[in-house]
């Protein structure tokens, strides 16, 4: 048994080697295999790096090249290097480009021409391309003309620059003005080597008055009764609808208009001072004339609207300047008929957006009136039973026709509506210094007849929102900033007068998709 058992062991031996060896090849294979794989997969992480920079710095340069067209600078059908391989550190040898083409024929829904962006680059003498479709997104309006808009030398608008009616002549003084926009046209464009980086387009014509100014005041119930009351000069009050004889706002008040309230004046609105509030849905009627001066605010809250039949004048007094501020929500429609005065170096709506902000200007009739107004500069003021029809170039008359002491008065004759009654005078007497609409034109602002009442934007002042006025002559004089749009019969901006719509900042060209 013994001797058996010893003759098998060799076996045994050799069959443990056996195995053991195989096993140690086994192992050694995958080793190898294992390394292999982390060779590989090394290499394609690295590839995977260079590709992923390809991607990026070509996507780089298709970015590049929407900035360059949104500046301005466009190049088409031209290569345009964006790095050049100069570069040092991890960036040596780099070098990408971009190429834009104009697709011919091809437009997006909304008419704007499609554009093609090709990015390419080359790292490590890897190249890889990328193509991107982009649309130019037209900017708002920032300035509509019916019959002429006029851009002085040194003048410019960021927004579209727009001339409504089949005569309208939009005109580029000379090489210094630029529009960064598109300019459209019912009639002609004089470029006189200005720039105007969108599209040009003349014979468009478009309708002047789209909202219909003669409509705009009329659907109200103003107030000409005797209250008895005044409003202000009585520190905090709370309203809910009432009618008042007049107002004094002053400082220390702070009037609140209580949502989804009416209230109505039968006389003037002057603010020297104070707050008033408006919540949402509220409503300020106002038979006479609003004056806000000084150190006096316009807080809106929420939607809400003002009406006023007899003219806005907006003047500071000293250092004192009004302003209307808002709440994140808030939105004030702000309907004039008449003068619309805003004076030298006032900011309007300094802290707002130029969405929530409109002011919409009509010289045209408002009927249905019994109203309370001054006669003469000295005179008292005096019931005037009937209705009023409010004329471009007269304060107003009666219905009937029967003029009588209105007809050569110092009201009337010179557009006199708020020009020289008595609450100018006492602007006079409070240090307030006004606009001057109701006295002419700019020195520099041509070609006004008595058939277009004057906007006189004055120098040095500056707001954001939308001024509606298409029967309107509208001078914005020099260094005058705006944000949002001016809508006038004629507008003439003055050298360095500087205009950009409230959507530029969100326009340009936009991005259809990468291919």
């Amino acid at each position: 048994m013994t001797t058996s058992k010893n003759k098998r062991m060799p076996n045994q031996r050799g069959a443990v080697l056996m195995v053991s060896a195989a096993v140690l090849a086994l192992l050694a294979g995958v080793s190898v295999m294992g390394l292999q794989g982390l060779i590989s997969q090394e290499k394609g992480v690295g590839n995977q790096r260079i590709f992923d920079k390809l991607s990026d710095l070509a996507e780089a340069a298709v970015i590049e090249a929407i900035s360059d067209l949104n500046s301005g600078n466009e190049s088409l059908d031209e290569i345009v290097a964006v790095l050049d391989g100069s570069q040092s550190g991890s960036s040596a040898g780099v070098s990408s480009t971009y190429e834009i083409t104009a697709l011919a024929g091809s437009v997006d829904a909304r008419g704007n021409q499609i554009y093609s962006i090709t990015g390419s680059a080359t790292v490590s003498g890897l190249n890889q391309n990328v193509e991107l479709l982009v649309a130019r997104e037209s900017v708002g309006s920032a300035v509509v003309g019916c019959d002429l808009v006029r851009l002085s030398p040194n003048s410019s608008v960021d927004g579209s620059v727009v001339g409504k009616t089949s005569s309208s002549q939009v005109i580029l003084e000379n090489s210094n003005v630029v529009v960064n926009g598109d300019v459209t046209s019912g009639g002609t464009i004089t470029r006189n080597n200005g720039t105007i980086t969108g599209l040009s387009t003349e014979n468009d014509a478009r309708v002047c008055d789209p909202l219909d100014s003669a409509t705009l005041m009329a659907s109200q119930t103003y107030y000409s009764g005797s209250a008895g009351v005044s409003l202000g000069g009585q520190g905090e009050q709370s309203l809910l609808s009432a009618d008042y004889d007049d107002g004094n706002i002053v400082a220390g008040d702070e009037i609140t208009i209580r949502s989804g309230s009416t209230v109505r004046l039968s006389g003037d609105l002057l603010m020297t001072g104070g707050t008033l509030i408006l919540e949402s849905n509220s409503k300020l009627l106002v038979t006479g004339e609003i004056t806000l001066a000084g150190d006096s605010t316009v807080n809106v809250t929420g939607d809400a609207s003002i009406y006023v039949v007899s003219g806005l004048d907006i003047a500071k007094i000293g250092n004192d300047k009004p302003d209307i501020v808002f709440s994140s929500e808030g939105k004030l429609d702000f309907y004039v008929r008449g003068d619309f005065d805003l004076g030298d170096q006032i900011s309007l709506n300094s802290a707002g957006r130029a969405d929530q902000l409109a002011m919409y200007i009509t010289n045209e009739a408002v009927t249905g009136l019994v109203s309370l107004h001054k006669q003469h500069i000295d005179g008292p003021y005096v019931g005037v039973v009937g209705r009023f029809l409010f004329r471009d170039d007269s304060g107003w008359r009666l219905a009937n026709g029967n003029n009588g002491n209105n007809g050569n008065n110092g009201n009337n004759g010179n557009n006199g509506n708020n020009g020289n009654n008595g609450n100018d005078d006492n602007n006079q007497d409070n240090g307030m210094s006004g606009g001057n609409s109701s006295s002419g034109t700019s020195s520099w602002c041509t070609g006004n007849t008595a058939n277009n009442d004057v906007i006189d934007l004055i120098s040095n002042m500056s707001f954001k929102g939308t001024i509606y006025a298409p029967t309107y002559d509208i001078c914005v004089n020099s260094n005058v900033d705006f944000e949002g749009t001016v809508w006038g019969k004629r507008i003439e901006l003055a050298s360095n007068a500087q205009g950009v719509s409230a959507s530029a900042t969100d326009s340009g060209f936009k991005i259809m998709f990468w291919r």
